[in-house]
């Protein structure tokens, strides 16, 4: 994919998209793919936002049903079944465990997980299990809980790399043709009389500003939609409560996910294996702070720890790698708690409720429906441009899928000399996608050699991606074109060999490549602010 700032004058669009993250990204896809001339603009790089900050579960959602949203939990779960089969290489099926401790939660998720059965009555996965306390300490012999009864087992899916999915979907929309583009912000939405018909865009890497011509402009900024909006609404109320989710790392304590309820307030939250770690959260406090520096404070922790001691007693502040934090974006509803606010989407069509054309705002939704929220924005558009081509996007498979078996890793290991824990992991980074990789490490010996000692990655994922994944800068690559930085040390052993491996790629002078290390490293501290409070 190639990032090509310049071309973007020399035509009017017929869909400019603002925002890279997985609902953008989704639009950009789909409008393509329905013959529609795309722009795709995301201010720092794609899924940086909170596409990047999520729990890292494509799920229906069961604490949903508890609310009476049995359409969202219905959407989602049929969104679900949509991604395992055009995102194979990046969904998977994952067990989640529900410990009970008292009767009256034991007959609350007895019936919660058998309704989640009926809702998801075309799923392609298992449906739920109870299984006794002396079973339940047999799959999970680290839980600590008084007056353990048993539990329930049901399943949903894990995407250990939304990054990735988010990336995959922008890739897909250039390879249909759409013109892709990240570091680059909108700074104006252009008016002419009651319409919008452009946008202004400063490239944040050369500071260059142009202007975008544009039939319709859509709007699916993420937890920056009111930022967008108040371009052209200088005196309209915010569109959006915006919610903080923040998450732990710490080393694994479980096999399966578990779904376990806080002490403190009794909400529901996550235990998840990722990778050789453990993954703990969200919080949902409202949030009116810096947009672009979100992070995890001593409370959001001490908050979570609470919870988990209730199950894992022996867990510590020092056992905590990191932790990381984003935010939603939630369509406002007055009188509602931050957790009872609904995750549905909602489209506006600034045509009926502004008089002005040309202009799309989309707010709310979840990673796990985001191509439904992007199917629901294109209808619309194609409905104000006479398009009436069908959404193909749920039978279209994403570019890294089939999913490679075992045989095709070993026989990528035989072709090409590399280690099998390397493929392997190129594998699951990039599904069928490897084989650029692979084919890159090819071209001699240095693409072979591991970024690291700390992980698997190699020279040749980095060049992959300055030269066919757009990635600009340490922090793209440090952590959404690769896992580098999300291990537990945050990448700090490889940050110097990937900035000197971009500075030769990318001409950068010697100081551009200490700029890129002191940008990523503050990055990488937010994950540290919650031990300085």
């Amino acid at each position: 994919m190639k990032r090509d700032f310049k071309s973007i004058p020399n035509k009017t669009y017929d869909v400019i998209v603002i925002g890279g993250g997985i609902v953008g990204a989704g639009v950009a896809r789909d409008t393509t793919l329905r013959g529609l001339d795309t722009l795709l603009i995301e201010k720092d790089d794609f899924g940086s936002g909170t596409t990047s900050r999520s729990t890292r579960l494509i799920h229906g959602g069961l604490r949903y049903l508890a609310q009476l949203e049995f359409a969202l939990v219905r959407q989602d779960l049929s969104e679900r079944e949509v991604m395992l089969r055009i995102a194979p290489h990046l969904v998977h099926h994952l067990s989640f465990l529900i410990p009970v401790h008292n009767t009256f939660l034991n007959i609350k998720m007895a019936l919660g997980v058998t309704l989640y059965d009926v809702i998801s009555f075309d799923k392609t996965l298992p449906n739920h299990k109870y299984f006794s306390k002396k079973k339940t300490l047999e799959l999970e012999p680290g839980l600590k809980i008084d007056n353990l009864q048993g539990s329930y087992m049901y399943s949903d899916c894990a995407i250990p790399l939304t990054e990735r999915l988010n990336f995959e979907t922008a890739l897909s929309a250039y390879e249909g043709g759409a013109t892709v583009v990240n570091h680059a912000r909108i700074t104006k939405l252009i008016r002419e009389d009651n319409r919008i018909t452009g946008v202004e865009i400063k490239d944040e890497i050369s500071g260059k500003t142009l202007q975008a011509r544009g039939k319709l402009i859509v709007n699916a900024a993420g937890h920056w939609v009111d930022v967008v909006k108040d371009m052209i609404f200088t005196n309209k109320p915010a569109y959006l409560r915006r919610t903080k989710g923040v998450h732990i790392m710490i080393p694994k304590i479980s096999h399966d996910a578990l779904v376990l309820f806080s002490p403190v307030d009794g909400r529901l939250f996550f235990v998840i294996p990722w990778r050789e770690y453990s993954l703990v959260g969200t919080t949902d406090t409202d949030y009116k702070d810096n947009l672009d520096a979100v992070f995890a404070t001593a409370a959001d922790v001490k908050y979570i720890l609470d919870g988990l001691h209730f199950a894992y007693p022996d867990v510590k502040t020092e056992d905590i790698f990191y932790a990381y934090a984003g935010l939603r974006s939630l369509a406002l509803k007055p009188g509602k708690s931050a957790s009872n606010t609904s995750r549905s989407h909602e489209l506006i069509d600034h045509s009926k409720t502004d008089k002005l054309d040309g202009l799309v705002t989309i707010l709310g939704g979840k990673i796990t429906a985001y191509r439904a929220v992007a199917r629901d924005a294109t209808d619309l558009v194609c409905k104000k441009m006479g398009n009436k081509a069908k959404c193909i996007t749920g039978e279209k498979a994403l570019p890294g899928a089939p999913e490679l078996t075992d045989e095709d890793v070993k026989s990528l290991v035989g072709e090409s000399g590399l280690p099998y824990p390397v493929v392997s992991h190129l594998s699951e980074l990039y599904g069928s996608r490897c084989r650029e990789v692979i084919a890159i490490a090819k071209q001699d010996t240095s693409g072979a050699q591991q970024i690291s000692a700390g992980g698997p990655d190699i020279i040749a994922q980095i060049r992959h991606a300055v030269q066919m994944e757009s990635c600009m800068t340490v922090n793209d690559f440090m952590v959404r074109r690769s896992i580098v930085g999300l291990r537990k040390d945050q990448g700090r052993d490889a940050v110097a060999v990937v900035a000197k491996e971009m500075q030769n790629l990318l001409k950068w002078t010697e100081e551009e490549k200490n700029r890129q290390i002191q940008a990523h490293n503050f990055l990488s501290s937010l994950g540290q602010r919650f031990r300085n409070p």
